[in-house]
C-alpha cells in the first residue's frame, strides 16, 4: 500500500521566494506550497505620494503601516537619489515585523506600537502629537483611513502616501476553491490583505471559504496579522517569531508537528 500524500500547508507568499522553507520540510508528511493570494501594484493615482514625498522634510513624523509600505518607500527614494530619511523625522511603526523592515533600511524607528493595529498606534504617538504636528502616513491606496482620521482627531495634521495598491492575485479564486476542497491542512498568512483580498475574491463562496479556514491550522507572519485574524474571527494558533523563512518554517512545525523539524 503506497503512502498517504504529504499534507499540504499554504503560504501566501510569491511561488518561488522561499525556497529553503519547501526543502525543510521535504519528507516530513507536510509539503509547502507558495501561492500569494495578492500581489502589490501601482497606485491608481501616482500625485498624493509624489506630492508628499517632495515635502518630506517638512513632516515631523513618518508613520509606516507594512512592510510592504516599507518597500515602496525604498524604491521611491531611491528613485530620487536619496539615501535615508531627513534628519529631525522621526519614525513610527504599527508593529515589530514594520518596525524590522524599517531598520533593515537603516531608519532609526524612534516608536513602535505595542498593539499592532491602528487604534493601538494612534493611542502610541498621543503623547507626541502637539497640536499642528505633521505627520506622513505611508499607506495602500484604498482603505477605511482609520488610522489618518484617528491622529487628525488627536490634532495632527496628517498627509497619506498611498505609495502602492494591494489587490488580490489571479490565483486567489482558485486557491480558495482548494480550500473549500479541502486541500490544506493549514495557510500561512503573510499580511491581513492576505486574508481579506481572498475572501474578496471567493465572491459568493466567502462564506464557505471562511468556514474552511476556521477548520484549518492558521499561522501568522507577524503580530499585526495575528491581530487583524483575531478580529475577522479566525484568530491564528500561533504567530511567527520573525517575518522570515526560518521563524515561518518553526511556526508551521509548531502548528502542525508534534516536534520541529
Amino acid at each position: 500500500m503506497s503512502d498517504p500524500p504529504p499534507a499540504r500547508v499554504l503560504v501566501t507568499r510569491a511561488t518561488g521566494s522561499w525556497p529553503g522553507l519547501v526543502a525543510r520540510y521535504a519528507g516530513t508528511g507536510l509539503a509547502i506550497e507558495l501561492a500569494p493570494t495578492t500581489v502589490r501594484v501601482e497606485p491608481l493615482d501616482p500625485r498624493p505620494a509624489e506630492r508628499a514625498l517632495d515635502a518630506l522634510s517638512t513632516y515631523d513624523w513618518l508613520v509606516a503601516t507594512s512592510g510592504q509600505g516599507v518597500k515602496a518607500l525604498t524604491l521611491r527614494l531611491a528613485a530620487r537619489d536619496r539615501r535615508g530619511l531627513p534628519v529631525g523625522l522621526r519614525v513610527a511603526a504599527v508593529g515589530a515585523a514594520t518596525a524590522r523592515a524599517l531598520e533593515g533600511t537603516g531608519v532609526t524607528v524612534d516608536l513602535v506600537a505595542a498593539d499592532p493595529r491602528s487604534a493601538g498606534l494612534a493611542e502610541a504617538l498621543k503623547p507626541h502629537l502637539a497640536s499642528g504636528t505633521r505627520v506622513l502616513l505611508v499607506r495602500p491606496e484604498g482603505g477605511p483611513g482609520l488610522l489618518a482620521a484617528a491622529l487628525r482627531s488627536q490634532g495632527a495634521r496628517v498627509d497619506e502616501a498611498p505609495l502602492y495598491r494591494t489587490i488580490a492575485s489571479d490565483l486567489a479564486r482558485p486557491l480558495a476553491a482548494r480550500a473549500i476542497a479541502g486541500e490544506f491542512a493549514g495557510v500561512v498568512f503573510t499580511a491581513p490583505s492576505s486574508l481579506d483580498l481572498w475572501l474578496d475574491a471567493a465572491a459568493e463562496r466567502a462564506p464557505a471559504l471562511s468556514a474552511a479556514l476556521s477548520r484549518l491550522k492558521r499561522i501568522a507572519i507577524g503580530t499585526t496579522t495575528a491581530a487583524a485574524l483575531e478580529e475577522r474571527g479566525l484568530p491564528p494558533h500561533t504567530v511567527a517569531a520573525r517575518p522570515d523563512e526560518d521563524a515561518t518554517g518553526d511556526a508551521i512545525a509548531r502548528a502542525l508537528l508534534s516536534s520541529t523539524c
